[in-house]
């Protein structure tokens, strides 16, 4: 593993929670005898037991993604034609995607610059009588000020659904993210807080909404086989891949080839970036995956305490060294912008976000040196390739967001991030 090391990129994506077992269940799938277990079997019902208990949850529903997720929730709460839900701008084209595929209308609101977060103060504003939920976003892992919006909604008799794709483990006055709503939904995606390329679950506390959700859910098919194939190549490839990523570019090579032929996977589809629902959504989650995402599971602390403690190394050096200052403007005096959290959190910190004024200068810098720093999003919603009206966003509506989302620089906490490596990153930052 040593030996090629120095030809991995150190990297805020590429799925970095993937571990040599996890390629090990995935490749066990991929053996034709095994096929038949490749959606059908007993791992997604663990999986549900095993997030119950995490969770101190009554009711764990596994999805093939978070989105599933998500389109059952609103399904199931009557979520319908001309219905309003808000939700915070600077987040992704999926869930304002999922609110017009049930006939709804997304409202944004702005979100606060040190938090990344809904802005709390700006919600009852966004209330009308066509308003029936909330979607409380916990970005990179911080949590929102669930109390504050929880308030709000009793007021109002909305609903609040907990977007946990991002905090999974996070807390709040020692609640867990997720526990505050009605209900809430997670990602098992392929950077989030645990990894099994594709998979979500919702929870909830509310017996007749779990109920409905468990049963709309039996209703779904599960993902074809082709597809599930592809997905168990992803942690091969791309564990292959980043090993020889600067070995003569070969693994850079292999990335992009076996994206571009179609034998993996990509984060988004060509559909949900043109705001179209894809032709297997929604689904149920594969056995296969399922077990994938057990094995995470029984890795959570470790890898939540591990981003804390390279958080607390990256916030130590800037802190420390008047030198890491970035132009902002015309001023050079400006800091390098760092995450906060209100004092009630526990922020896992799925990544280190800074917020910087030559944020395309400073990812090409730390390119030059195999360092490749997260960009997301680079619109207030992303990824870039999307329409943001056809999303339902209107240019200029959220000026923070639309701000933050040209200087936010997502730095690596994951579990093969080190000292050495904080270092190097740091050091991209001294002029």
């Amino acid at each position: 593993m040593s030996i090629f090391k120095k030809f991995q990129p150190i990297a805020s994506a590429f799925a970095p929670n993937y571990t040599i077992w996890d390629c090990f269940l995935a490749g066990k799938y991929l053996l034709p005898w095994n096929w038949r277990k490749l959606q059908k079997g007993k791992n997604t019902r663990k999986l549900e037991r095993k997030f119950c208990e995490y969770m101190d949850s009554r009711w764990a529903i596994s999805f093939d993604s978070g989105r599933s997720g998500l389109y059952a929730i609103l399904k199931c709460l009557g979520i319908k034609d001309y219905d309003e839900v808000i939700l915070q701008a600077f987040t992704t084209v999926a869930l304002p995607n999922i609110i017009q595929w049930c006939g709804a209308k997304p409202v944004f609101i702005d979100i606060e610059e040190k938090t990344l977060n809904i802005d709390t103060e700006k919600i009852e504003e966004k209330i009308t009588n066509k308003t029936k939920a909330i979607i409380v976003q916990h970005t990179f892992g911080n949590p929102s000020e669930i109390n504050k919006i929880m308030a709000i909604a009793r007021k109002h008799n909305l609903y609040i659904i907990e977007d946990c794709a991002h905090s999974l483990g996070a807390e709040y006055n020692g609640k867990k993210t997720g526990t505050f709503g009605d209900v809430g939904f997670f990602s098992f995606g392929r950077d989030k807080v645990i990894s099994s390329v594709s998979g979500g679950m919702v929870i909830t506390a509310n017996s007749d909404l779990g109920n409905k959700i468990k049963e709309f859910r039996n209703q779904m098919p599960f993902p074809k086989k082709p597809l599930i194939i592809k997905q168990l190549l992803h942690p091969i490839i791309t564990c292959k891949s980043l090993r020889l990523y600067y070995f003569f570019h070969i693994g850079k090579i292999m990335m992009f080839a076996s994206t571009k032929l179609g034998i993996i996977t990509k984060a988004y589809t060509k559909e949900e970036k043109r705001n179209k629902k894809p032709e297997n959504f929604p689904a149920k989650m594969s056995n296969a995956l399922a077990e994938i995402a057990l094995h995470q599971m029984k890795l959570i602390e470790k890898f939540n305490n591990h981003r804390i403690k390279i958080a607390n190394l990256y916030k130590r050096s800037f802190d420390n060294n008047p030198s890491f200052k970035v132009p902002v403007g015309d001023s050079d005096e400006a800091i390098i912008v760092l995450p906060e959290s209100t004092f009630e959190s526990k922020n896992i910190f799925l990544w280190y976000t800074v917020l910087v004024d030559n944020k395309k200068e400073l990812i090409k810098k730390a390119r030059k040196k195999h360092i490749i720093l997260g960009d997301w999003f680079p619109q207030a919603v992303g990824p870039i390739e999307v329409d943001v009206e056809k999303s339902g966003y209107k240019k200029g509506s959220c000026l923070i967001a639309e701000k933050v989302s040209l200087q936010c620089v997502n730095l690596p906490t994951h579990h093969n991030i080190n000292k050495k490596d904080v270092d190097r990153i740091v050091s991209i930052f001294d002029r």
